[in-house]
């Protein structure tokens, strides 16, 4: 639970945002499906519950009797007793253990700025409840002292904090355990080409002269996801899944266009991408990018993809082998356009070259089709005016 927009006490109607959660990926607002009044909150912000949870009393009138309701409470709200994560913290003089402490009572300290390496826990097991954090509360404050080392260089010294723990957010979380999950069970193997781009820039420069019409700002990615869809549909092995025991080939080719976000990494889906003019693609891929940076993603704008591309060249970089995003058998990656010299002709000549890289799992794709699919990307990103077609 992020927050509520509505107070205890407040009059709603139908449609009206009534909270915001936080899921994994994104922060969602939820609308009353009724109106009435909010008599009583069961979860705060700050709480995380399962889904499916009551979290509120809405009645239709502030006269209406809910005692019975009330009396119900404790068999569907969540007493501190069942949230099991524990912290990990050295206590004074001991080697690192842990300190067992429920999520409510760790947050209160952090806000009460009590160091919970000082509390003793009266819960079961010795873990530190809500109660043994106001209790420390009310004597005095005990704030966790730095730590710091003294660094001494030329007869000078000077004090600096160790290091700096982050808590992990819930999208830093599940990315890492998704393309752990990814690193580990799938079999990786990558193929490298790199694509003469003289003419992708061209007709990106004439797009752009016809920006107003199209009411679309074209980049170099838009066209080579036009590409990679062309790409998909000619070999459809690559937009597939392995899954465990049979092989899942989709027919919608559903491109994921990764967004890197201070949080973690957010994959919204362009789908149906194949049906979709150049123009379509780049207003769709903008309003998903604006949409997971400010978080504002429905779960269905990230889910279902069908194979995924990441583009690091706006950062200048040359070319790097993603991950792959599962359940999909494919990634592909995108650098930046470089000029360098080729060989055209018996002639050396400097021409815009973008480098290419596919990760595939070779539990689905072998070798060849790796390379026959890269390669139609290539030429389709050599000679844009095909995917026009």
């Amino acid at each position: 639970m992020v927050k509520w927009h509505k107070s205890e006490g407040d009059s709603i109607k139908k449609g009206e945002v009534l909270f915001e959660v936080e899921t994994d990926k994104v922060n969602v607002e939820v609308e009353s499906f009724v109106s009435g009044f909010l008599r009583k909150i069961i979860i705060d912000k700050g709480i995380e519950v399962p889904i499916r949870s009551p979290i509120a009393i809405i009645a239709d009138t502030m006269d209406e009797d809910i005692s019975d309701v009330l009396e119900a409470a404790p068999s569907f709200s969540f007493p501190e007793a069942d949230e099991t994560p524990e912290a990990a913290t050295e206590r004074p003089g001991s080697q690192m253990t842990k300190i067992k402490i429920s999520p409510l009572a760790k947050r209160i300290a952090e806000e009460k700025g009590i160091d919970i390496r000082t509390v003793k826990g009266s819960g079961p097991g010795g873990r530190i409840t809500r109660k043994d954090i106001e209790a420390a509360s009310e004597g005095p404050t005990k704030v966790a002292a730095p730590m710091v080392e003294t660094v001494k260089e030329q007869g000078l010294s000077k004090t600096t904090e160790e290091y700096e723990d982050i808590p992990l957010t819930k999208m830093r979380k599940v990315t890492a355990e998704r393309l752990q999950h990814s690193k580990v069970t799938a079999p990786h193997f990558y193929v490298d080409m790199t694509a003469d781009g003289t003419e992708i820039i061209r007709l990106k420069a004439l797009l752009d002269k016809e920006r107003e019409k199209l009411k679309a700002k074209v980049s170099l990615n838009d066209i080579v996801i036009k590409a990679v869809a062309r790409a998909l549909k000619e070999f459809p092995m690559v937009n597939a899944s392995f899954l465990e025991d049979h092989i899942r080939i989709y027919r919608s080719i559903n491109i994921g266009v990764a967004v890197a976000m201070d949080e973690g990494l957010v994959v919204p889906v362009l789908r149906n991408a194949d049906q979709k003019s150049i123009s379509e693609i780049s207003r769709e891929v903008r309003e998903l990018a604006d949409r997971a940076r400010s978080r504002k993603l429905l779960p269905h704008e990230y889910s279902g993809g069908t194979f995924t591309i990441t583009n690091l060249g706006m950062f200048g970089v040359e070319g790097f082998h993603p991950i792959i995003n599962p359940p999909e058998s494919a990634i592909l990656a995108v650098g930046s356009v470089i000029r360098k010299p080729v060989v055209i002709e018996e002639e050396v000549i400097i021409r815009p070259c973008l480098k290419l890289s596919l990760a595939v799992d070779h539990r689905v794709i072998d070798g060849a089709l790796a390379a026959q699919f890269l390669s139609r990307i290539k030429e389709l990103v050599k000679t844009p005016v095909l995917i026009l077609t």
